[in-house]
């Protein structure tokens, strides 16, 4: 399929190459034909990739539009007046600009009715001019000796908005910010935004679907050609600077890599010291970038220099993993809660031997992801939210046992009418890491 997009929908697939959590085999065994990449010590330029994340629309105004829409909604429904969003992910998805927090807030005030405003400091009107955001919102500010909460309620108050209207906070305004809004209108009621938000972005719009699809197709493309510079030698630092080189060629930006070799993989995110790559090393890379403004986040695990050089531990371990990644991919529908999605994943690797709980596996099976790497939803015990079409999340199990290994996969999935899809390609087995 197109840019290797998959569809994994429930019923669809055994568990992985294994047979059952109990029964799983090595991926390759000595004599195997798999053969990685010749590496090379030149610094490759990854052109191969150029234009990769061309033809890709970045969010257009009449979705932001959209989206003040669906807020607007979401506080009629709460009893709420208007909702005030301070600088930062939240700003921006409604359209505003990007801006820095400081001790001068720029807040965006959406009135339930009229017409949404940024409220900041005037010495910087002529930047706040040039960067007002797609929708082209009006200003009002105010000097350095006057409040800007005192302009925030008078702006309401040009809305029509009575005093008594229960105003909302999005969820990264900073206590002194709400305090300075109660304070400069005693008798308004607050309240909070985040469950308007929060109930917004979780749902991902046909636009946000295909950047985040591209996003992460373009990650698990450059860390597939990174792998054939992989050399004993390397430092895990050196490594994670091919990553990054292949996943800016394809036009990602702000681009993290984590690169992991050999036992210090086996905490989660690493050790401070690293280490150089050795034959029968495991490589573990998570990583990811943004496409305007839309997260990639890809853990890939695969044998240096082949599957044949690592033992049938690792490499059972490595199927285990997958088995469970698989089994939470087969869970995922919508109505789901998420803590059955990780509950699934689990019950493979405990069945397979490895300690249960948070023994082996220490850590959530996922996150939700969007503007943000890590948002809403998670999928972690107890977590009761019902999944709905277009939210997004990762699906990442691992194991980990230290001073021996570390394996996590890591594929971005989105809830779709009957399952899940899966953006690009999953690791198929060690003897195709980076799919088939």
């Amino acid at each position: 399929m197109d840019r290797g997009r998959r569809r994994f929908f429930v019923g669809l697939g055994a568990i992985g190459a294994c047979a059952s959590a109990l029964g799983c085999r090595p991926a390759a065994a000595p004599g195997s034909t798999y053969a990685p990449p010749a590496a090379t010590n030149a610094t490759p330029d990854f052109a191969e990739l150029a234009g990769f994340c061309d033809g890709v629309e970045p969010i257009l105004a009449a979705e932001y539009e959209r989206r003040i829409e669906r807020v607007r909604a979401k506080l009629t429904e709460a009893g709420q007046g208007a909702l005030i969003v301070e600088a930062g992910v939240d700003m921006r998805y409604f359209g505003g600009p990007g801006w820095g927090q400081s001790e001068r807030p720029l807040l965006l005030v959406i009135p339930r009715d009229g017409d949404p405003l940024l409220v900041g400091p005037a010495f910087e009107r002529g930047t706040l001019d040039a960067r007002r955001g797609p929708l082209n919102f009006a200003v009002r500010t105010w000097e350095e000796h006057e409040s800007p909460y005192a302009l925030v309620h008078a702006s309401l108050a040009d809305t029509k908005l009575g005093a008594e209207a229960i105003v909302a906070t999005g969820p990264a305004t900073r206590s002194f910010v709400i305090d300075g809004l109660r304070d400069a209108a005693p008798s308004r009621g607050f309240g909070a935004g985040q469950a308007a938000i929060a109930a917004c972005r979780r749902i991902k719009s046909p636009a946000e679907l295909a950047l985040l699809r591209r996003a992460n197709e373009a990650t698990k493309r450059a860390i597939e050609l990174a792998a054939g510079h992989a050399r004993a030698g390397i430092h895990e630092r050196e490594f994670a600077d091919l990553v990054r080189a292949a996943q800016l060629a394809a036009g990602l930006e702000s681009v993290w890599v984590l690169a992991l070799f050999g036992q210090n993989a086996a905490y989660p995110h690493g050790t401070p010291e690293g280490r150089e790559l050795a034959p029968g090393d495991l490589i573990l890379v998570d990583t990811g970038g943004f496409l305007h403004g839309y997260a990639s986040d890809i853990t890939r695990t695969w044998a240096f220099p082949e599957p044949a050089a690592i033992d049938a531990d690792r490499q059972r371990a490595w199927e285990v993993v997958r088995a469970a990644q698989t089994a939470a991919l087969e869970t995922i529908r919508p109505g789901v809660r998420c803590a059955e999605v990780d509950a699934a994943a689990r019950q493979v690797i405990a069945a397979a031997g490895f300690d249960p709980d948070y023994g082996h596996f220490s850590h959530r099976l996922g996150h939700g992801i969007g503007m943000e790497v890590h948002e809403t939803p998670y999928l972690v015990r107890d977590a009761d939210h019902q999944l709905e079409v277009g939210n997004t999340m990762s699906d990442e199990p691992g194991l980990y046992l230290a001073g021996r290994y570390g394996i996590r996969l890591e594929d971005i999935v989105a809830v779709v009418d009957g399952g899940a899809e899966v953006f690009g390609p999953r690791a198929d087995s060690l003897t195709a890491p980076f799919g088939v």
